[in-house]
């Protein structure tokens, strides 16, 4: 058998195990004399750090399932307060302290251990924090109640010698019982997604999903009984067989890519040792984001909005008045990166949550992460999704393309970028997706535009809602599968960009619609559309989609680009 050229991560875990590590004490470390392997081995236990300020730690603190008991907040809320560092809700549903010292993360550390809580396996080649509906046991649309199986599941790997980042890369999962769906479980790298099969309720699978790509089905249920013996048959598949030769190419998305998703099935199987049905009847819905939730018992959930994940003193004051007020022991930290609070009484108001459209994801950014191209909470901020609001459209806006604010599963999703391809000095810009069917695990978003200036995002995103608005479709999902999903990703991007064009630089009053008869022949539709137009820019662009080249609609795209986003190269 030919041997296995190991990645140099795989050759450090081979050397010392994270475990054996740990046991040498994180204490002892000099933050002076910090190796490169002494930042990977840290990061197994949620302690990681940025290049550019190499001094400050942060440290990301695992909530399985986002419940959290108000008493084990209130103390990583003081362990935040008493070392002046950030307190940010993670879209994984945890909880990260940022600019901490080393000394000052691994003393955090320690201490919300004793509250209950872990920074254990939150970051780098580990099973990450397991997710499910933050509302998980509590609304009558829950079916199975998730987080005793997310426990159980979780126990397989916390804190086990052979797991602690023994795994080839990171691997999140989700389970959801509950029938809306708030974030989609699809972008996991498993996900089990509630269904019904032969009368029974219980779990589809679907494996190899990440930020920017769909799990796949396995076209396996299992009873909610069984669904932890799947786990760990898929854990132990991927932690012993999972490609470990290329970080890039190391997700259980390549090894299903490696394999085929029927050999890797039968190896699944393989270790359940038992019978297993095939898929059945999805059950799960959309939910549009809504500040109140009826529970069962009668009262309602209410969700406190923070700022894109950024949280603040007076928010915990609050929040720790209103559980105390009402005698609430837990709260609950949602994937969109808010807090829900379980057993108000309808009609309760917060002072200092935040006004933003909680329609909108956004990664850290660069405030926090050193991969993001721009600060996406404050150009979020910015953007205007008032129509977006008025007709529930999801945006996502990850920094760069890890994808962390899961752009590839919004109804418009974003990714920032810089360019000089429209002014002589670099600027800020998105990378532009559409066509997601996410609910379900239809399809991720495709790339349409590749640059889009900050300075035209909010009437690009408007004129989006627009089209979409007159489509006469009452959910972005619907119209991308009867619509967006029809044509091809350049004959899209030059839709897009004609009807921006028509609107902001000639003033046309009617856009030009796509319906969904698609035809043969995508540029001689267009063609044959703007040659019997009566304004004479458009019957130019109609010479430009004349143009043979292999690349469909170019020249006519970096006409269209040209004319929209005011190309200026010193002339």
């Amino acid at each position: 058998m030919k041997a296995i050229k190991l990645n140099k991560i795989e050759k450090l875990k081979e050397a010392l195990a994270p475990y054996d590590y740990f046991k040498r004490g994180l204490e002892r470390l000099d933050p002076a004399s910090l190796e490169e392997s002494d930042r990977f081995y840290l990061k197994n236990f949620g302690i990681y750090g940025h290049k550019l300020t190499p001094e400050r730690f942060i440290l990301r603190i695992r909530i399985p399932g986002g419940r959290l008991r108000v008493e084990a907040l209130r103390r990583v809320r003081d362990e935040a307060k008493r070392r002046g560092a950030k307190l940010v809700v993670t879209s994984r549903a945890q909880l990260e302290l940022h600019g901490l010292l080393l000394k000052e993360a691994v003393a955090a550390a320690r201490a919300v251990e004793e509250v209950g809580l872990t920074s254990w396996q939150t970051y780098t080649d580990n099973f990450r924090n397991i997710v499910t509906h933050p509302l998980d046991g509590l609304t009558e649309d829950c079916l199975i109640e998730s987080y005793p199986l997310l426990m159980r599941m979780q126990a397989l790997f916390l804190k086990q010698p052979d797991f602690v980042g023994r795994i080839p890369r990171k691997f999140n999962t989700a389970i959801v019982g509950s029938q809306e769906q708030l974030v989609s479980p699809f972008g996991n790298d498993l996900a089990f997604v509630l269904a019904k099969s032969g009368g029974e309720i219980g779990f589809n699978i679907y494996a190899g999903g990440k930020n920017t790509e769909t799990a796949r089905s396995l076209n396996l249920f299992v009873r909610p009984e069984e669904a932890v013996a799947m786990f760990e048959a898929v854990a132990t598949l991927y932690r012993d067989e999972g490609p470990r030769e290329s970080r890039s190419r190391a997700r259980l998305f390549h090894m299903l890519e490696r394999t085929g998703l029927e050999s890797f099935r039968n190896a699944v199987l393989e270790r359940f040792g038992a019978e297993a049905s095939e898929e059945g009847e999805l059950l799960v819905r959309k939910a549009a984001p809504r500040k109140e939730t009826p529970l069962e018992s009668g009262d309602v959930a209410v969700r406190y909005t923070t700022r894109f994940g950024e949280t603040g003193p007076e928010m915990f004051d609050e929040i720790f008045d209103l559980c105390e007020r009402h005698g609430i022991e837990e709260v609950r930290l949602g994937s969109d990166q808010n807090i829900y609070i379980p057993h108000l009484p309808p009609g309760t108001r917060f002072r200092y949550d935040s006004d933003r459209y909680a329609g909108i994801v956004t990664c850290v950014g660069s405030r926090y992460c050193i991969y993001s191209l721009m600060d996406t909470k404050k150009e979020s901020a910015l953007l205007a999704l008032e129509r977006c609001k008025r007709l529930d459209i999801g945006v996502g806006l990850s920094g760069c393309l890890k994808g962390c604010a899961r752009h590839a599963f919004s109804d418009i999703g974003l990714v920032g970028i810089r360019t000089r391809l429209y002014a002589d000095e670099v600027e800020r810009g998105i990378r532009l997706y559409l066509g997601a069917e996410y609910t379900r695990g239809g399809r991720a978003g495709r790339l349409i535009l590749y640059s889009v200036p900050m300075r035209c995002l909010n009437g690009m995103i408007d004129l989006i809602a627009d089209l979409f608005e007159r489509s006469g479709f009452k959910d972005f999902e619907h119209f991308a599968h009867r619509i967006l999903n029809r044509y091809s990703e350049p004959a899209l991007a030059f839709w897009l960009l004609l009807n921006f064009y028509g609107r902001y630089r000639i003033k046309k009053e009617e856009p030009l619609l796509l319906d969904g008869d698609v035809p043969e022949d995508e540029k001689s539709y267009f063609i044959a559309r703007l040659e019997a137009s009566d304004r004479p820019e458009e019957r130019e662009i109609a010479e430009y989609l004349y143009c043979q080249e292999a690349f469909p609609f170019r020249e006519a795209i970096i006409h269209l680009e040209r004319a929209c986003f005011g190309v200026s190269k010193g002339g």
